[in-house]
């Protein structure tokens, strides 16, 4: 008997790859005896493959050509998938949704003439977690009454540990970090520069960590190799870990910390989804809130409509609501 076929789309970044842990748990529930493929970027092709909730994973996008395009459209119709769930919803996949006209497969999305259309006309300014769950409830899956904004499933990752074969890669002091420590990611989106915190904010806030007895420890991508330069020139104390750990490693560290700061980039989102307590400084000026906030056990975010007037005090303040015992102690 053949096997039920379902495709899912997840064409974004790392931390979006994160997030679809928890639509991927929803489906593999639900299809669990279908074979699930994903197709996403490159960057991302590791860590679904390791994912308990993917069987197969379909690294072909982007296409820099048509000739690409046509022999990915070719495939898809080729695998004639019983199911697709595009959980990017944005202009690309809807493309590719267009490429797959006349007789498109099933698919499940905000593209007009979709066969299981997520027609709420607000979905797009929900945080990434309601969208999917919503999305997932218009085709059935989901409890009966769906789940209110804010309390969708978070992300899977209890599996992600294992995947680590060498124990020492996820004890802190392998890095020489030492505890009580915290992770600083400094970066922010890439491409979103405005969305940042000051660098020399970083530097100050790793100072004021340091007088309290806590271990600032910088991550993030190699786009954050020169911030991380400057903080460690302002507060040589703070241990340099950017583009130095793998995603595997750095869910795994996450879950020891215990405080997590970033400028809302794919650290600051991975941190809260492993459990760290985290704080996410956020500019309402280029961002929802609400879209834009992590999710996890315990996050909060600090707002400020000109980040010039943040300072590392409110930083510090805003964190105790996730963090209040250990940002308490010992302050010199």
């Amino acid at each position: 008997m053949r096997k039920e076929r379902i495709l899912v789309v997840l064409i974004g970044n790392l931390g979006d790859a994160v997030l679809a842990t928890a639509p991927l748990a929803m489906l593999r529930s639900h299809h669990h005896q279908a074979e699930i493929t994903v197709l996403t970027l490159r960057s991302n092709a590791r860590f679904f493959t390791k994912s308990p909730f993917v069987d197969r994973v379909d690294a072909r996008w982007p296409q820099h050509n048509w000739i690409d395009r046509l022999k990915l459209v070719w495939s898809i119709r080729k695998d004639r998938y019983d199911m697709i769930y595009d959980l990017t919803n944005s202009a690309e996949s809807d493309a590719l949704f267009a490429a797959l006209n006349p007789f498109p497969p099933n698919w499940s999305g905000g593209v007009h003439g979709c066969s299981h259309p997520h027609t709420d006309r607000g979905r797009l300014m929900l945080h990434r977690l309601d969208r999917h769950a919503a999305q997932l409830m218009t085709c059935g899956i989901s409890p009966k009454d769906g789940y209110a904004p804010g309390v969708s499933p978070l992300p899977q990752l209890d599996w992600v540990e294992s995947v680590v074969k060498d124990a020492h890669k996820l004890s802190p002091s392998h890095y020489g970090i030492q505890a009580p420590f915290a992770f600083l990611a400094p970066e922010g989106p890439p491409a979103e520069p405005m969305k940042r915190w000051p660098t020399e904010r970083y530097g100050e806030l790793a100072l004021a960590l340091l007088a309290r007895g806590i271990h600032p420890v910088l991550v993030g991508g190699p786009g954050g190799v020169e911030q991380a330069i400057e903080i460690r020139s302002m507060a040589p104390g703070a241990l340099d870990l950017v583009a130095r750990l793998d995603i595997f490693q750095f869910i795994g560290l996450a879950r020891q910390s215990c405080l997590a700061i970033g400028s809302e980039g794919d650290m600051a989102i991975i941190a809260a989804a492993a459990g760290a307590p985290t704080l996410a400084i956020i500019n309402p000026n280029e961002a929802s809130v609400r879209k834009a906030a992590p999710r996890g056990t315990a996050t909060v975010g600090l707002v400020a409509r000109n980040f010039d007037t943040i300072k590392v005090q409110d930083v510090l303040s805003a964190a105790r609501a996730v963090a209040p015992t250990i940002l308490e102690a010992q302050a010199s």
